[in-house]
């Protein structure tokens, strides 16, 4: 009881003021080379050549169409991108990811999940407290949705991430760890104004399901399809060089299929 009354205020602070989640723990791996748009639009399901500063949702898959990863993927410049995934995927995705780079290709992999913190600020009062603490604009306009960029942050510079996982609005701040806490101790010395609350991930994933947001481990693995999870909007099938698993997701779109994953909204 005691739990639940707590994840029920943390819910509130998350739709109602701003919530501060500490995801750390997520698995983040650079990948840089003159073939790095190449080899990740092969591996990706959704098309990855964009410009800079922007984030793609994707999964990737294996040659029966399955879902081996659920992820995004941040173009940095335009040879070099941030792959962010769960912390309980570091390895298992780090391995597929790996494995499916040609020996031959000029692209490699860094695992920097130690290097960076990550402090998420979300909830409709995001922009109004991160306004508190950074010169950046953050207007819809000069910030949209899945943008990513690096701003002035106290003392340090943060790679802002607009994206998330909870539904509302807000963004993912990358931080050098040993900075870590002076962005920390900034954003809860401001946040007293606007209600700033720590939020746990159980709350997290509750807000997410409420959203309809899947996740790799509990909702789909490697067993299901794109096409079955509902996902077939993050899958890029006109990209000119396809990627594994494309067949697979062609023939499904053309058979159909059999089960579906559901969202129910309880009244």
């Amino acid at each position: 009881q005691n739990w639940f009354e707590y994840s029920g205020a943390e819910h509130q602070a998350v739709r109602e003021c701003v919530g501060l989640i500490d995801q750390s723990s997520f698995g983040k791996f650079l990948v840089s080379g003159p073939d790095a748009e190449s080899v990740l639009n092969n591996i990706c399901a959704n098309d990855i050549a964009v410009p800079a500063e922007r984030v793609v949702y994707t999964q990737w898959l294996n040659e029966r169409g399955g879902i081996e990863a659920d992820l995004t993927v941040t173009r940095m410049t335009e040879d070099k991108f941030l792959i962010v995934t769960g912390v309980e995927c570091q390895v298992r995705d780090l391995n597929w990811l790996n494995r499916n780079i040609p020996s031959d290709s000029r692209a490699s992999v860094t695992d920097v999940t130690s290097a960076y913190a990550v402090l998420s600020v979300m909830g409709p009062q995001s922009r109004d407290l991160l306004s508190r603490v950074v010169s950046a604009e953050l207007s819809n306009e000069a910030f949209p949705f899945a943008t990513s960029r690096e701003i002035d942050l106290r003392y340090t510079r943060v790679r802002a991430t607009r994206i998330t996982y909870v539904g509302e609005l807000g963004w993912e701040l990358y931080v050098p760890v040993e900075f870590a806490v002076g962005v920390f101790d900034a954003l809860t010395e401001h946040g007293q104004d606007f209600r700033l609350t720590p939020v746990g991930f159980h709350a997290v994933n509750s807000l997410r399901m409420e959203k309809g947001y899947r996740h790799w481990g509990h909702d789909i693995s490697d067993e299901d399809t794109v096409i079955e999870a509902g996902l077939g909007f993050a899958v890029a099938l006109g990209k000119n060089a396809g990627f594994i698993g494309r067949e697979a997701v062609l023939r499904q779109k053309d058979v159909g299929v059999t089960r579906r994953l559901v969202t129910f909204i309880l009244e």
